[in-house]
């Protein structure tokens, strides 16, 4: 007996089987719902994007704007990041430079450009820094202002930094998580000129970042811990 138009047969049916399977009407509409499932496509990538860090991890640093990146030179500068180098699992930590993007621009927002950016770098996922500004006006000593005539300052302005960080994987995109660190200071509206502005937002981004990455340790134990096969 030949086996080899036997083989054949048996591999053209195994081939056609699997063909069927896949295009199934129970495939087919399970397909279906999965796309009716989100309204965009942009939704259903992000949701279902999933997690390829691969340890030790090899770490990009992108701020996003420029008090961010100016602090992170700050901390680096005062030997505040080594720490971060220093971490379990942790290969390297390497500073994204608008340099290797495809689109050179200050605050890129895509974070296609950035991941492709990272993966240019062959890193494993995606430190993205941010600060948020608020400024508010405030009263001191409200009540005393009938009786102080005018004589005292009893304004101030409050400037309020808050840090943000996202873990980005380079690969697909999932956030493994993020992270987030207010802090205020305040100056007599008396005095508010653009020296004083600078000065007190300067103060302001210094202390969130400081507390941004004070946490920042526990934070990447907690993605070892949950990602680490």
């Amino acid at each position: 007996m030949k086996l080899a138009p036997l083989l054949g047969v048996t591999i053209v049916l195994s081939l056609t089987a699997c063909q069927s399977y896949v295009n199934s009407p129970r495939a087919v509409a399970g397909r279906a719902e999965s796309v009716k499932a989100f309204s965009d496509p942009l939704v259903a990538r992000a949701f279902n994007a999933k997690p390829a860090i691969r340890f030790p991890a090899r770490i990009a640093i992108a701020p996003q704007c420029a008090q961010a990146r100016q602090q992170l030179r700050n901390l680096d500068a005062v030997g505040k990041l080594d720490a971060l180098k220093k971490l379990p699992n942790v290969a390297s930590i390497t500073p994204l430079s608008s340099l290797v993007m495809s689109v050179h621009h200050e605050n890129v927002t895509s974070d296609v450009i950035l991941r492709e950016a990272a993966a240019k770098l062959h890193t494993d996922a995606i430190l993205l820094l941010k600060i948020d500004e608020h400024v508010t006006d405030g009263k001191i000593f409200a009540p005393l202002t009938p009786l102080s005539l005018g004589l005292l300052p009893n304004n101030r302005v409050a400037v309020v930094c808050t840090a943000l960080a996202a873990l980005v994987d380079t690969r697909t995109g999932y956030v493994y998580g993020t992270l987030e660190r207010s802090a205020g200071k305040a100056c007599l509206a008396s005095s508010w000129d653009d020296f004083a502005r600078n000065r007190t937002t300067e103060r302001a981004s210094r202390d969130a970042m400081m507390k941004l990455f004070s946490d920042v340790p526990d934070f990447w134990r907690s993605v070892v811990q949950a990602h680490r096969r």
